[in-house]
C-alpha cells in the first residue's frame, strides 16, 4: 500500500516538568543524535501556500501582509493600489449636540432604514506574493511582527524559533543572512509566541508545557517557566499572552487560564476557572484577559478580581481565533471552527471611566457595562477560521481557513454602539428617577451576595460557569419596559386572540448577535412595508453612488431598531459579507501519498490535485510526471482513492528486481517529502557500479564530470564494485564544503609552517611576544585520520602555540581566528563538541603543529608544507586497517545536477523530543559560495556530526557487515526436463553433465552476492575445464544459468532478491545450475 498522509497533526503532549531557572541551559539534559535532511516537492515560490495558513500579520508601516503556513513557508504579500482612508477616530457621531434626547433621535434617524455603514470598496486593491522564505520543515504555528515591524519571528512544530530580518534581504530574495535562530530549548511543538511590545523580549510556549522568555537583542533565553498551577502537573500550552510588562497568561487543555508574574521566584499567581474546554486563544492588556475556548464562549476576565467581567455567547462552535485592533479591546474579532467571523464592538465599554455623563455610581456603571456590546456577523467561510488580522489603510479584514486567505469589508458599528450606550443609560436614568430615587435596588441586589461568598472557591467556580450568579449581571430592563414597549404596557393576549398564533409568522434576517446568545434583540435587518415593492434598490439609492455595485459582495439590507421583541425562530442570521472582496485560494500541490520503488533510489508521490510524479532521491529532481486530467482542484473521497490506486499500479510497473533496505527515511511533512539520513541507516544499501552508471551516466568514471578529480592515478573500476548510496549522497551534497575545507587546510598548513620558521628565526629574542598556550593536554590518539601524533621531543607537549599575527603573517583573518581558537572555548559553548567536525579539524591542527615541531622536520627557505591529513579524493576500504591506502573511485553527483534551491537541514532527534529538532538550515546554492559565508562554514563545523565529517573530508567510514545468507548448489536433474528442452542438441538424460564441483556445495555469503559471481565461483570449482571455459572471450554468465524453484535467474540478481522474491522461505536457498538451453 502507498503511504497516505493524514491531515491530523501529531499532537502528543510531552509534559515532562522542567526546572525553573533564570538562565536555562540548551536542553543539555536531552541526549540527542544528529542527522541530515533535505526537502523534495514543489518550491511554490511565487504562488500561494500549499497547506492552510496558520498565522497572518499586517504591517501598517510597510503595507505588507505576512502569512505563515503549515507548509513551513513565510510569504510576503504587497499591493500598490491601497487607498488610505481617513479614519474617524472621534467616539461621538454628533459631538456638537449636547441634549441626550436629541442625540439619540439623530442616531435613530441615521441608523434606521439605512444599510450598516462601511468604507467604500476599492476593488482594484489586490495583494500578490513578492517573496517566499522556506524557514521550517514542519508547520509554522505562530507568526509575530517585532522590533517596530522590522522583523518577523516564527515558531514551528520543528521545535525551532526563527527571526527574519525584513530590511536586509538582498535583491534576489536570498534570506540566508537575514535569518537568525534562537537556541533549542523546547522539546515538543512550539505553538505560540507573545512579544512584549515595549521590551526587546518575547515569550514562547508549546506542548512541552514550558514558557521561555527570550532576549531578542542577545538571542538568548532569559527565563524558563512551567505552565502549572500550584500542586498540579505541567500542562501543554495552546495559547499565550502578556500585558507588555511582567504578567503572562497561558491556556491549554486544562480548561483554565494560568496567570504568572515573571519577576517573582514563585511566578504562578492564579488560575482562572470558567471555561469548559480547551483555551484556544488569548488576548491581554493591563486590566483584562480576553479568552476564546472550544466551549464556544469568549470571556473577558478582570485582572483585579480574577473573575469574568463579561461573557460573550456569540458562537455555536469552538472559538479558534481572536484578534483586536487595539490593546483596549474596543473592537475584537473572533472566528470559530465552523467558519464564522464575528466583530464585537466594545468601544462604549468603560466609557464612564472618562466621562460619567449619567452620574452613576461604580456599581451602576458596572451593571451598565454588562448590557453593552454590539456583535456583528461579519463573514462565513466553509472551513475553520485559523487566523485574523486587520488591514488598516482600507480598513479591511484578512482571515485564513483550510482553503484560502480571504479579505472582507468591516462593518462600521460605531453609531450602533453609541446608540446602545446612550439608550440604555438614558432609560435607566428615567426609570430610576420615576421609581427608585436612590440606589436601593442596586445596593440591595449587590448586598445579597456577601463578601465571604465572593471569596469562596465555590463562588469563584460558579461565577464563571453562569452569568446568572454574577452580582453585576443586573437586567436593567427586567423591571421596566420603556425601551421595549414605548407605551409603557406590554401587549397581552386573551383567549379571543388565539387565532393570531396560527397565522404565518414573518421571517427576518439579521447580522447582529446578542452577546448572551442568539440573534440581537436590539437591531435587525429589514425593509419597511412601504419599501417592499421597490425592493432593495430603493435603499441602495440612498448610499454613495460609488457603492452601488457593492450589493454583489455585501448584504445591504437596511438596519432597523427593534422596539418589540421578535421570536428567535423568526430570525435567520446572515453575514455582512456575502463573499470576500478578494480570495486567494491555496494551491493544490501538497503531497498526500508516497511509495518507494524497490531500488531505493526513486519514489512515487501523489499530489492532492491528482498529479503523480517520480522523484529521484540522489539528484533531487522529478524524473517523470503523470498529470491528472484536471490539475487545479483538490481531490477528495473516491477521486483521491482512485488516484492512489493509479499510484500503486505505476509503482508496480516501475519496480526493479532488486530488494534493498532503506538507506534513508522518507516521510510527508508539510505537504512535501522530508528525506532524512541517519548514522544508523546510511550504510544499509549498496549499489553495483553497472547499475549505478546505467541510471546515472554522469557517474561513469570516464565522464567529463570526473576526469579532473584524479590528478595522480586514475582508479580502476569494475562492474562488481559496490558503493553505499548514503555515502554517495553525503559526498555529493557536501562536495563544495569538502573542497573549501581542503583549501582551508592547505592555507592552515602553510600558515603554521611560516609561524614555525619565523618563530625559529626569532627564538630567544621575542620572549615578551604574545603566545597562546598549546591547548593544555597532549595530543590524544583520536581524530579523523586515525593517526597518532608523530614522535616528539620531551618538550613537544609544552610548546607554546604562537598567534599567527605575532609574526606579521595574517593572510586570512579566518585562518588566524582558527589558529588562535582553543578547544576549551568550543567545549564549554557547544553540546557534544567531541562529535563535531570542528573537533576533527582542531585535532588536525595539533597534529600539524606536532609535526612541525618534530626533530625530523627540516626547516629551510625551500621547505614545503607537510602532507595533508584530509583525503578529499581518496577512499580506503576500511576505516583503519594499517595497510596502504587503496585508491578507489567513489561516485559524486556534480553540483550542476542538484536544484540550487534545495533546502538542506541538520537536525537532532531523540525519544525525548516530540519531533526532529532543527539545528541549522541552508540551501544547496549556499555551499557554492562559502568563501563569502564564513558564518555558515562555522555552523557546519560546529553542527555536522563526525559520522558525516569522516566520509566527506577523510573518505573513511565504518565497514558495515552485510547480512549473510546460506545457499546450496546442485546441478539440474536433466531427466525431469521436458523433451523439447535441449542442451547441445540433446534432451533429458542424454544431456552431458557439467564437471563435478570441488568442495562443499553449501555456501554462505553476503546478501548482495550476484548470480554472475556465483557462476564464476562454479567455474573455478569445476574439477575439469569445459570447452566454454577454454574460450577466454566467454564469461560464465554467457553459457551458464542458475535457477531457483524452476525460474531462471538473471546474472545481476542478488541473493537478497532471490530469497525475497523467489525462494520466499526462511530455509537455505536451493539453487540449481546448468548450461543455457539451445
Amino acid at each position: 500500500m502507498a503511504t497516505v498522509v493524514s491531515n491530523n497533526p501529531n499532537t502528543a503532549n510531552n509534559d515532562n516538568p522542567s526546572v525553573l531557572s533564570t538562565t536555562p541551559s540548551d536542553s543539555s539534559c536531552v541526549k540527542t543524535k544528529r542527522g541530515i535532511s533535505y526537502v523534495l516537492g514543489d518550491s511554490n515560490t511565487n504562488e500561494n501556500h500549499i497547506l492552510p495558513i496558520n498565522s497572518i500579520q499586517y504591517s501598517s508601516l510597510t503595507s505588507q501582509l505576512y502569512t505563515a503556513g503549515r507548509d513551513g513557508n513565510i510569504k510576503i504579500w504587497e499591493t500598490n493600489n491601497l487607498q488610505e482612508y481617513p479614519s474617524d477616530s472621534h467616539p461621538d457621531s454628533y459631538p456638537d449636540c449636547l441634549d441626550l434626547d436629541e442625540k439619540i433621535l439623530r442616531l435613530e434617524t441615521s441608523i434606521s432604514s439605512n444599510p450598516i455603514a462601511y468604507k467604500s470598496l476599492n476593488k482594484n486593491s489586490t495583494f500578490s506574493i513578492t517573496k517566499n522564505h522556506n524557514l521550517h520543515f514542519d508547520w509554522i504555528n505562530d507568526l509575530q511582527l517585532i522590533n517596530n515591524d522590522k522583523n518577523l519571528i516564527s515558531c514551528s512544530s520543528d521545535l525551532s524559533i526563527k527571526i527574519l530580518d525584513l530590511f536586509t534581504l538582498d535583491n534576489n530574495g536570498d534570506s540566508s543572512s537575514a535569518i537568525h535562530k534562537l537556541p533549542n530549548l523546547h522539546t515538543d511543538y512550539i505553538k505560540k509566541l507573545s512579544p512584549f511590545k515595549n521590551q526587546p523580549t518575547i515569550v514562547s510556549g508549546g506542548l512541552d508545557g514550558r514558557m521561555v522568555i527570550w532576549d531578542l537583542n542577545q538571542l538568548k533565553p532569559l527565563q524558563s517557566l512551567e505552565n502549572r498551577a500550584t500542586g498540579s502537573s505541567v500542562t501543554s500550552i495552546y495559547s499565550l499572552a502578556n500585558n507588555n510588562s511582567n504578567i503572562i497568561s497561558a491556556g491549554g487543555p486544562s480548561n483554565t487560564i494560568n496567570v504568572f508574574d515573571k519577576r517573582t521566584a514563585n511566578p504562578f499567581i492564579r488560575n482562572l476557572i470558567g471555561h469548559q474546554d480547551n483555551i484556544r486563544c488569548l488576548l491581554m492588556n493591563d486590566k483584562f484577559i480576553l479568552s476564546g475556548s472550544s466551549d464556544t464562549t469568549v470571556k473577558l476576565w478582570d485582572l483585579r478580581t480574577f473573575k469574568v467581567y463579561k461573557n460573550f455567547d456569540i458562537h455555536d462552535y469552538s472559538v479558534w481565533s481572536l484578534y483586536s485592533t487595539d490593546n483596549e479591546f474596543k473592537n475584537f474579532y473572533s472566528g470559530d471552527n465552523d467558519g464564522n467571523i464575528v466583530k464585537t464592538d466594545l468601544s462604549r465599554l468603560f466609557a464612564h471611566n472618562k466621562t460619567n455623563e449619567f452620574g452613576y455610581t461604580v456599581n451602576e456603571n458596572t451593571a451598565l457595562d454588562e448590557k453593552l456590546g454590539i456583535s456583528t456577523f461579519v463573514a462565513k467561510c466553509s472551513t475553520p477560521i485559523l487566523s485574523i488580522c486587520h488591514e488598516s489603510k482600507e480598513n479591511t479584514l484578512f482571515a485564513t481557513n483550510y482553503q484560502s486567505l480571504d479579505r472582507f469589508v468591516i462593518p462600521d458599528t460605531s453609531q450602533l454602539s453609541q446608540y446602545q450606550y446612550l439608550r440604555h443609560g438614558l432609560d435607566y436614568s428615567v426609570n430610576r428617577e420615576n421609581s427608585f430615587p436612590d440606589d436601593s435596588l442596586i445596593n440591595d441586589v449587590q448586598s445579597s451576595t456577601q463578601n465571604d461568598d465572593l471569596n469562596s472557591d465555590f463562588y469563584d467556580l460558579i461565577s464563571h460557569l453562569s452569568m446568572d450568579t454574577n452580582p453585576n449581571n443586573i437586567d436593567l430592563q427586567s423591571t421596566f419596559s420603556h425601551s421595549a414597549y414605548p407605551d409603557g404596557t406590554p401587549p397581552t393576549l386573551d383567549d379571543d386572540d388565539a387565532e393570531f398564533e396560527n397565522e404565518e409568522k414573518d421571517e427576518y434576517i439579521s447580522m447582529f448577535l446578542n452577546i448572551n446568545g442568539g440573534p440581537s434583540c436590539e437591531f435587525i435587518n429589514a425593509y419597511k412595508e412601504e419599501e417592499e415593492e421597490d425592493g432593495q434598490q430603493l435603499q441602495l439609492e440612498k448610499n454613495n453612488s460609488n457603492n452601488n455595485d457593492d450589493d454583489d459582495i455585501l448584504d445591504l439590507t437596511p438596519v432597523e431598531i427593534l422596539l418589540n421583541p421578535i421570536a428567535v425562530e423568526q430570525i435567520t442570521l446572515v453575514p455582512f459579507n456575502m463573499i470576500p472582496i478578494n480570495q486567494y485560494s491555496l494551491v493544490p500541490k501538497n503531497i498526500v501519498a508516497k511509495k518507494m520503488i524497490s531500488n531505493r533510489r526513486q519514489i512515487m508521490v501523489l499530489y492532492v490535485n491528482g498529479d503523480i510524479e517520480m522523484w529521484d532521491l540522489l539528484t533531487c529532481k522529478v524524473l517523470r510526471t503523470y498529470p491528472n486530467k484536471v490539475r487545479d482542484t483538490f481531490l477528495c473521497g473516491k477521486e483521491l482513492e482512485d488516484r492512489v490506486r493509479d499510484l500503486e499500479l505505476l509503482v508496480q510497473s516501475h519496480q526493479s528486481k532488486q530488494t534493498l533496505n532503506n538507506w534513508c527515511d522518507v516521510e510527508i511533512k508539510s505537504g512535501k517529502l522530508l528525506v532524512t539520513i541517519k548514522e544508523s541507516s546510511f550504510l544499509n544499501v549498496e549499489v553495483y557500479y553497472d547499475d549505478l552508471v546505467s541510471s546515472y551516466p554522469f557517474l561513469d568514471i570516464n565522464n567529463t564530470d570526473n576526469i579532473g578529480r584524479y590528478k595522480k592515478n586514475k582508479p580502476e573500476v569494475t562492474d562488481d564494485d559496490r558503493y553505499y548510496l548514503g555515502i554517495i549522497m553525503l559526498n555529493s551534497i557536501f562536495r563544495n564544503y569538502a573542497l573549501y575545507e581542503e583549501e582551508f587546510d592547505a592555507q592552515l598548513r602553510e600558515e603554521l609552517m611560516n609561524m614555525k620558521l619565523n618563530n625559529k628565526l626569532n627564538d630567544g629574542t621575542s620572549a615578551s611576544a604574545k603566545k597562546l598556550k598549546y591547548f593544555g593536554k597532549k595530543t590524544s590518539k583520536i581524530g579523523a585520520s586515525n593517526q597518532s601524533s608523530p614522535a616528539t621531543s620531551a618538550n613537544a607537549s609544552l610548546v607554546d602555540f604562537p598567534t599567527s599575527n605575532e609574526n606579521g603573517i595574517d593572510k586570512s583573518s579566518n585562518i588566524s581566528e582558527f589558529i588562535n581558537s582553543s578547544e576549551e572555548q568550543y567545549a564549554t559553548s557547544t553540546n557534544d563538541y567531541n562529535d563535531t567536525i570542528m573537533k576533527l579539524l582542531q585535532v588536525n591542527k595539533r597534529i600539524y603543529w606536532d609535526r612541525y615541531n618534530s626533530p625530523t622536520f627540516k626547516s629551510s627557505s625551500s621547505t614545503k608544507p607537510i602532507e595533508s591529513i584530509l583525503n578529499v579524493d581518496q577512499i580506503t576500504t576500511s576505516s583503519s586497517n594499517g595497510k596502504d591506502i587503496d585508491l578507489r573511485y567513489y561516485p559524486i553527483v556534480a553540483s550542476k545536477h542538484f536544484p540550487p534551491d534545495l533546502t538542506l537541514r541538520v537536525f537532532e532527534y531523540s525519544s525525548d523530543l516530540g519531533n526532529y529538532r532543527d539545528l541549522c538550515s541552508f540551501q544547496f546554492k549556499d555551499l557554492s559560495n562559502l568563501r563569502k559565508n564564513y558564518s555558515l562554514v562555522q555552523d557546519l563545523r560546529m553542527i555536522l556530526p563526525r559520522w558525516v565529517g569522516q566520509p566527506i573530508l577523510y573518505n573513511k567510514h565504518p565497514v558495515k557487515e552485510s547480512p549473510k545468507l546460506t545457499f546450496q548448489l546442485t546441478e539440474v536433474d536433466y531427466s525431469t526436463l521436458p523433451p523439447n528442452f535441449k542442451i547441445g542438441g540433446k534432451s533429458q538424460k542424454k544431456i552431458k553433465k557439467l564437471p563435478d564441483v570441488e568442495g562443499s556445495i553449501k555456501l554462505t555469503s553476503h546478501n548482495m552476492l550476484r548470480v554472475s559471481k556465483i557462476l564464476s565461483y562454479l567455474t573455478d570449482k569445476f574439477e575439469s575445464s569445459t570447452k566454454e571455459m577454454k574460450d577466454k572471450k566467454l564469461k560464465p554468465a554467457d553459457w551458464l544459468v542458475l535457477e531457483c524453484r524452476g525460474q531462471e535467474l538473471t546474472y545481476d540478481m542478488t541473493l537478497q532478491t532471490i530469497k525475497t522474491k523467489i525462494w520466499k522461505s526462511g530455509s537455505d536457498i536451493e539453487l540449481t545450475f546448468r548450461r543455457k538451453y539451445d
